[in-house]
């Protein structure tokens, strides 16, 4: 063989083994494509619920704040946010509408794909309450559960919301085992109260309690297991607790958080993932009793109580932030800053004691 005919025939094996390597290369990102889970979040906030009914004043400002999270620590691309604030009926279903198409356009690329819907607003033991429209529950759980996605989670914050569990006769079951491989399939809701109670506002927090404590739990405190995930049982647990704690003694009396999971599989829904915060916070062994957390605009992103003996990890943004601590005997505050990418630890040197205000 001549050497020009050498040369011909090694070029050639390198241009096919190259066009092998690329193709299996190919192969493998679709593959590892089909491997993540794609998540759509869809909120709509409605303070308006009519010309009888008391104009609201956080539901708008919650739906923002549950998107956020999703956004920050949830594993939701901006482009795939949803967010309708006081939207009329025909709006609401013209959005959710282009939302299905989307994720039908998508699920084949996926393995898996999920849906978080949430709403805010007022409603009655029917329906959802937009301004002077309304939806009925049975109409809003079948346009969600009509959407072809792996995965749909529906979170209601508002008056009678536990009747929506009732529609397709929902029960109130024990929270399903988790595992470490997480594989659920189907649809799940979450209700702020239960069919006969109202969902509270509050002035203090400047948010609904329901929804304050879903996103403090969303953020890391909610974490009982340690692993940086908050599972969908992490996230209503806390969500629960906390707020029937702080409802019992309001005008309107304890307020019940309800759940209906009507999924398939192993393991939980993963919600957060603390690990993909810009800042992470962690509260040390030593540090117990109420914590209450301010940024810079003093409002209050992250409330819990706090035992001992455990470190608790929160996600939150890069900023000021004002830490109150409140164990048995006194009131202690720190003012810190945490910067992109920082991992601080929170430890009790870091604390000083600050004066009581008295109330009547």
């Amino acid at each position: 063989m001549k050497i020009r005919d050498i040369i011909l025939f090694t070029v050639i094996i390198c241009i096919l083994n190259t066009g092998a390597i690329y193709s299996g290369q190919t192969q493998d990102n679709q593959e590892a494509d089909k491997a993540v889970i794609k998540r759509f979040a869809m909120a709509v906030g409605a303070n308006r619920g009519g010309k009888d009914r008391v104009l609201l004043q956080y539901a708008v400002s919650d739906a923002q704040a549950i998107l956020s999270v999703l956004g920050e620590l949830g594993g939701v691309d901006e482009d795939d946010i949803l967010l309708l604030e006081e939207p009329d009926v025909r709006t609401f279903y013209t959005e959710i509408g282009k939302l299905q198409s989307r994720i039908e356009k998508s699920k084949p690329d996926y393995g898996r794909v999920e849906l978080i819907f949430y709403y805010s607003g007022h409603s009655d033991d029917n329906y959802i309450l937009l301004g002077d429209e309304k939806i009925s529950y049975d109409n809003l759980r079948d346009t969600i559960n009509g959407i072809d996605a792996h995965v749909r989670i529906a979170i209601l914050d508002s008056c009678m919301s536990g009747a929506f569990t009732r529609i397709k006769g929902g029960k109130k079951r024990l929270p399903f085992l988790m595992d470490s491989a997480y594989d659920m399939r189907g649809f799940a809701v979450m209700t702020s109260s239960s069919a006969n109670e109202a969902s509270q506002e509050s002035d203090l927090i400047q948010s609904s309690f329901f929804t304050h404590y879903l996103i403090s739990g969303m953020r890391g405190a909610a974490d009982i297991s340690q692993d940086g995930r908050i599972t969908m049982n992490e996230a209503y647990q806390f969500a629960f607790n906390e707020t029937l704690a702080q409802t019992t003694k309001t005008i309107s009396g304890p307020q019940h958080p309800y759940t209906d999971i009507q999924m398939s599989g192993r393991g939980d829904v993963v919600m957060t993932d603390v690990r993909r915060a810009s800042v992470i916070l962690t509260l040390g062994k030593e540090i117990f009793g109420q914590i209450f957390i301010h940024d810079n605009n003093d409002r209050l992103v992250v409330e819990l109580t706090k035992p001992p003996g455990r470190k608790i990890e929160l996600g939150l943004e890069e900023g000021e932030y004002r830490v109150i601590n409140i164990p048995e005997g006194g009131v202690f505050e720190s003012t810190i800053t945490l910067e992109e990418g920082e991992e601080y630890e929170l430890t009790p040197s870091e604390f000083a004691e600050t004066g009581v205000e008295y109330t009547p």
